[in-house]
């Protein structure tokens, strides 16, 4: 398998109901560096829009794309390492 594919989670669904799950995605969005945070916060916790966090971070929009991007990679691998990888050793 691809090391950059996701792997296959069971149910997402069952995990935003779960406060360990919640301390754990705290826990991987602080590893974050700080602006990268601030940009994934704003956009998908928040939801602001792209231009309005373009023009409070003087930044451009393929800056964000990318921020963006890494953001997601960072969180993906960080919960499939400390969530995701818990639960497929208790099954």
């Amino acid at each position: 398998m691809d090391a950059t594919a996701p792997q296959q989670w069971d149910n997402p669904g069952a995990s935003l109901d779960n406060e360990v799950f919640w301390k754990t995605y705290r826990d991987c969005s602080n590893k974050l560096p700080k602006n990268i945070a601030t940009v994934f916060n704003l956009r998908e916790v928040d939801g602001v829009e792209s231009k309005e966090i373009c023009a409070l971070l003087n930044i451009s929009e393929n800056n964000l794309w990318v921020m963006l991007h890494r953001a997601r990679a960072a969180l993906r691998r960080c919960l499939e390492t400390n969530w995701f990888g818990k639960e497929a050793v208790a099954k």
